[in-house]
């Protein structure tokens, strides 16, 4: 299973740079495949984008990446 990461451009701190994206119109966001996950990026690239910046105001987005659940970033 995969998931969407947003990674954002913060100077150097020691705390979080990233937002894990688990939900889109109060459904559960999983994804079968790499290929799957980086489609509905894509695809939705604007919403992502508005997303992250609801938690990190005013931040440039870094990337925007797809891992494995088991992983971690």
């Amino acid at each position: 299973m995969w998931k969407i990461v947003i990674i954002m451009l913060l100077p150097l701190s020691n705390g979080l740079n990233s937002v894990e994206v688990t939900h889109q119109n109060n459904k559960l966001l999983s994804f079968y495949t790499e290929e799957a996950c980086y489609k509905h990026v894509v695809a939705n690239i604007n919403l992502l984008r508005a997303f992250a910046d609801r938690h990190y105001p005013d931040v440039p987005v870094k990337s925007i990446n797809c891992f494995q659940k088991n992983l971690s970033i």
